[in-house]
């Protein structure tokens, strides 16, 4: 997006916000075009110079909104590939200061038999040269609250009010309330980033300069206009935590309610929307969050656990499996590799519970 465009987003925010719907500030747009310029003229001639030949104006239309569309799926595109990049870097970097140590009898420029078949060479996976180290295994989890604002585990007995379980399901149950309440004069939803308000107003309402919407810091008031002029205050109450006022936005459904949408300063879940508010219970909401709220590091560790899951049904290693095949690789003929001079056989590798691969040193029966 230029420089150019991003310059009248002000102006035509205040227009959206003014009319409340997409479908009419579009109407406002093309009115204008059709008020005050020769876009919908017609050429009836070559003589004519003002106006377009039939079916133009339309094409422009169409190849405007082509280039953006056009756009979007490209952005879409262009996600999926970074965080396709990234997965698979992280699959094809070895872990950090790894040593392979293959240890076998049998030296280079040696005569002396090999191990009988009941022996076998082990591999042992060190790391900054301790060979007594062993293997760590790594998990990997993703928190939906930051820092310390995940609820404490609730005591058995407590917070178990019949009435206020049954609430929250009706809340759970209406997507205008989920993880949120329903109130006199308003319902409200959240996630772990934003809030969505719906608050009521009169069916009479149906401009946006009939309402008035003021988002603070840590502020909301809503009012309206009356019939008979004067202003009427719906909400003026402070929020229990902070939101990116510059980032929160309202618009107007005409006749049903102002539909105000406030983006979290930090990650949490808030029990109420309003300071004076009765508060919900966090523990009876859905605390889980969609995969696409989580970070590119995140994102890209489930999906490296979904393509794992996927190998392993498939009898295929993982991607873990398939790092150590690599390391092996290049030690397989290194110097001092009992292996040295042969192709690579991964059939004589395999990986045990702990990180500990075992390789199979058996040399052919028939001798060859």
């Amino acid at each position: 997006m230029s420089k150019a465009q991003e310059a009248y987003d002000s102006a035509l925010l205040g227009i959206l916000q003014h009319e409340g719907q997409i479908a009419k500030f579009l109407d406002v747009v093309l009115g204008f075009l059709y008020r005050r310029t020769d876009f919908y003229r017609l050429m009836k001639s070559k003589d004519d110079k003002l106006g377009f030949p039939p079916g133009v104006a339309a094409k422009i239309l169409l190849s405007a909104y082509k280039k953006y569309d056009d756009l979007t799926r490209r952005d879409d595109e262009e996600r999926e590939q970074i965080l396709q990049k990234k997965l698979q870097q992280d699959m094809a970097v070895p872990p950090v200061a790894k040593i392979v140590e293959i240890s076998s009898d049998t030296q280079p420029g040696s005569n002396s038999m090999p191990h009988p078949p009941s022996q076998q060479s082990k591999v042992k996976d060190v790391t900054s040269g301790d060979l007594n180290h062993k293997p760590q295994t790594q998990t990997v989890t993703t928190s939906t609250e930051s820092q310390s604002e995940t609820p404490n585990p609730t005591p058995r007995g407590e917070d178990e009010d019949p009435e206020l379980v049954a609430k929250q399901k009706v809340y759970q149950e209406n997507p205008e309330s989920y993880n949120g309440a329903i109130r006199d004069r308003y319902t409200w939803s959240q996630s772990i980033t934003d809030v969505d308000i719906r608050v009521q107003i009169p069916d009479y309402i149906l401009k946006g300069r009939d309402v008035k919407v003021d988002i603070g810091k840590k502020h909301l008031k809503v009012s309206h206009k009356t019939n008979s002029g004067t202003w009427s205050e719906i909400i003026d109450d402070d929020l229990p935590w902070e939101v990116n006022k510059e980032e929160s936005m309202w618009t107007l459904v005409p006749k049903e309610h102002v539909h105000i949408n406030l983006e979290k300063r930090d990650e949490r879940w808030w029990e109420s929307v309003l300071a004076s508010e009765e508060k919900i219970s966090v523990r009876k909401i859905d605390a889980s969050r969609p995969m696409t709220d989580l970070d590119d590091e995140a994102q890209a560790k489930i999906a490296e656990m979904m393509y794992n899951e996927q190998q392993k049904r498939m009898g295929k290693p993982t991607s873990q499996e398939q790092k150590v095949q690599d390391i092996l690789k290049g030690a397989w003929n290194a110097e001092g590799s009992p292996f040295k001079g042969q192709p690579f056989d991964s059939s004589k590798i395999s990986v045990g519970q702990g990180g500990v691969v075992t390789i199979d040193n058996q040399e052919d029966p028939t001798g060859k």
